[in-house]
């Protein structure tokens, strides 16, 4: 059970309720402990997700990759069904889960974004030849998207980590258009 229990969608700020549109899952239940930040995080979290420059694949390798990073594993296990249904293999899933960001189940694009994030996520900085690797794929928009990604799930991961919100692994499609809602709001 969490450290703070999670709200009712009753004592959900009006403006989450109305932007969800559906099942809250539990770290936006504990978030709603903030009234006056919740629902600005969930439309960050939903442009990210809705509308960011990264491909799916992509955006689902930096969370996976982060989630790992950041030890949360509510942020794993609520991503492991949403990188399936984006067409994360289960091998480049196995890769991360252990750190494997040189594994050849990876693009070479992809080996470059993976070690860039999960540099970024152990320091406060990349070494040159680590973003001269993803320079050379993706351009400085997808880039800044990556850092404000590690940043956006560095915030859920404390959350998650620090105050054990139970795990609620949302379906694939839930959580879609959950974002796909927010985000047109």
């Amino acid at each position: 059970m969490s450290r703070i229990p999670c709200l009712d969608t009753e004592a959900l700020p009006e403006a989450l309720r109305s932007l969800s549109q559906g099942r809250i899952i539990n770290v936006y239940r504990i978030l709603g402990h903030a009234p006056r930040s919740v629902t600005q995080i969930a439309r960050l979290g939903a442009a990210l997700f809705a509308e960011g420059s990264l491909s799916a694949i992509d955006r689902e390798l930096l969370i996976l990759t982060y989630a790992t990073a950041f030890e949360a594993e509510y942020e794993w296990a609520q991503h492991v069904p949403i990188s399936r249904a984006a067409g994360v293999t289960d091998a480049q899933r196995e890769a991360l889960r252990h750190r494997r960001y040189d594994a050849d189940v990876f693009t070479e694009a992809q080996r470059a974004l993976v070690s860039f994030a999960a540099a970024a996520a152990a320091s406060p900085l990349v070494d040159d030849a680590r973003h001269a690797a993803v320079a050379a794929h993706y351009s400085a928009e997808q880039i800044v998207e990556t850092l404000v990604l590690a940043g956006f799930y560095y915030l859920l991961a404390r959350v998650c980590t620090v105050l054990d919100v139970e795990i609620d692994a949302a379906q694939t499609d839930e959580l879609v258009r959950m974002a796909q809602t927010m985000h047109s709001h």
